[in-house]
């Protein structure tokens, strides 16, 4: 993984999309978003990542996870527009 690349982090309470910063002491992600699904079944992004948490932070670090990819083409494209409000076509 290259810092700045958007990955997806799977762990115990769910599955969160950031920019990859650095895995030294552990996984540390830039404008984390928490994957939500909503009623008709649609994938969205928390405006957190934790209910009590600030909103929007802009970096998390994970001690405990289960495993790391990188984010699929609509997933990068999705994030990008969430956390810049461009929407690209």
């Amino acid at each position: 993984m290259e810092k700045n690349d958007i990955i997806a982090v799977l762990t115990l309470a769910g599955e969160f999309v950031g920019k990859f910063v650095s895995d030294e002491n552990g996984l540390e992600l830039e404008d984390p978003r928490m994957i939500v699904q909503g009623p008709e079944g649609q994938m969205g992004f928390a405006r957190g990542i934790c209910q009590t948490g600030v909103e929007n932070p802009t970096s998390v670090k994970f001690d405990s996870y289960i495993f790391v990819t990188p984010a699929n083409d609509q997933v990068v494209k999705a994030f990008r527009e969430a956390t810049s409000g461009i929407v690209t076509p």
